[in-house]
């Protein structure tokens, strides 16, 4: 049941800010709007205030503003009448901003929320720069990266957490890459060439941090749960092996699911030992291979660094320009067939998954999703198509450069062919989540 209630929640506050932009657009430049409707057709309940019916409808995965003189999803010409509170009768750039309005508001809601869980969740933030695993086919193993090199600048741009580390390689994907690192007592230079940073994988980093195998959170039904675990807990050996990474850690309780196992712990000095059986997972590769692992639930322990309003509204700034920028370059990837669509795409099904998964995590952690969402939905409806804000956004720009409208019927066939690209995308995206899932 928390699947469901959290997918309609999540689609509800991205769609109600999405229409809000515009809605407030609109009104701002005298558009008459006839309905805002949070999910769509039947509708089920609702107020009329001046023009416009505020309501709920039946199907709650979308929602729209229904403005007078707009041919939009509906099809509907009947309200094309020149009246002076159309949207047709706007000048070309107003209606572009009513356009973009929804995309807008995407945005600064995705803004809004990263900064609120800066300042009132923290940021966790990763020590250290030293590398405690390596993925042997990684692009930074066939670079010549090893571990316990310790990462000292990329692009000559020092690097102080593993923070730093993730945006400055995401931040130059597709582009040659030096890591400066010290190994032992020398610094040494790797090179990512561009053939490298070309590879199919490239856009996974492949490194860890080497960090202890501290327990930052126990995951609630798991096999760690029926003990004492508890934050901060150091472990320091499993089944006789003594551990001194959270990689070492890994590694052996994922070679054991099903096998009790002896853990020693450490808290504040004090020896422990619980008996806990690692719980088998099926597990994908990227190769697609399927392997048993065991797992137990735990998480990994790092410190949360919390920042005031302003600096946060900044830093807030800075990661939403950050991931609209990584969501473009996604899109290009998939534009230009470096990944493939069934890798790349998820649909209903899938977005529910998450959103469950979050729910469970915690509200910051939903919260968060809807943020991520929101950016990705803003890159989506601008796209030049037909029947998203993107397409009637062209349509404006045709008719501006060709200094007449299209006849209304162009229009409906435009929106026709529009409603059937995305129709097919849904059915392609639904049958991508089942095969993802089953």
């Amino acid at each position: 049941m928390i699947y469901i209630f959290s997918i309609i929640f999540v689609l509800s506050v991205l769609v109600f800010f999405h229409e809000l932009g515009h809605f407030a657009l609109a009104k701002l430049f005298g558009v008459r709007v006839e309905r805002f409707s949070i999910g769509f057709p039947p509708r089920l309940f609702g107020k009329k205030r001046g023009d416009t019916d505020y309501c709920i409808s039946a199907i709650p995965f979308g929602g729209y503003v229904k403005m007078s003189g707009v041919i939009d999803e509906s099809m509907d010409t009947s309200t094309l009448t020149g009246a002076p509170y159309e949207f047709a009768s706007k000048t070309w750039w107003q209606k572009i901003l009513i356009l973009i309005g929804g995309v807008t508001m995407n945005l600064i809601l995705a803004w809004v929320i990263l900064s609120g869980l800066l300042n009132q969740e923290g940021e966790p933030i990763i020590p250290g720069t030293t590398i405690g695993y390596v993925a042997e086919d990684g692009v930074l193993a066939k670079a010549g990266i090893q571990k316990y090199d310790k990462i000292l600048k990329i692009n000559d741009q020092p690097v102080a957490s593993w923070n730093d580390i993730r945006d400055a390689y995401i931040s130059n994907l597709g582009s040659p890459m030096t890591f400066t690192v010290k190994r032992g007592d020398q610094t040494a230079e790797v090179t990512l060439t561009r053939e490298l940073m070309q590879a199919q994988n490239a856009d996974q980093l492949s490194i860890a941090p080497l960090l202890p195998a501290k327990v930052g959170e126990v995951i609630p039904g798991t096999p760690a749960s029926k003990t004492d675990l508890q934050r901060g807990d150091l472990i320091v050996s499993i089944g006789g092996q003594a551990v001194k990474s959270w990689d070492d850690m890994t590694r052996i309780i994922r070679q054991n699911p099903g096998k009790p196992l002896e853990f020693i712990i450490d808290r504040s000095g004090q020896k422990l030992t619980y008996t806990i059986t690692p719980e088998s997972s099926d597990e994908i590769d990227e190769k697609g291979a399927s392997h048993i692992v065991g797992k137990i639930g735990i998480g990994l322990y790092y410190e949360k660094k919390s920042l005031p309003l302003i600096p946060a509204f900044k830093e807030g700034f800075k990661k939403t320009l950050f991931y609209t920028t990584l969501n473009v370059k996604a899109l290009g990837w998939l534009v230009t067939g470096k990944k493939s669509a069934r890798e790349m795409l998820g649909g209903p099904i899938m977005i529910t998954k998450m959103a469950g998964d979050f729910a469970k995590s915690g509200f910051a952690s939903l919260m968060e999703l809807i943020a991520h969402l929101s950016i990705m939905l803003a890159i989506i409806n601008i796209l030049p198509i037909p029947a998203l804000d993107g397409g009637h956004i062209t349509i404006v720009l045709i008719e501006q450069i060709r200094r007449k409208p299209l006849t209304t019927k162009m229009k409906l066939r435009i929106q026709q062919w529009g409603m059937g690209i995305l129709l097919f995308l849904m059915m392609f995206v639904i049958y991508n989540d089942i095969i993802r899932l089953f």
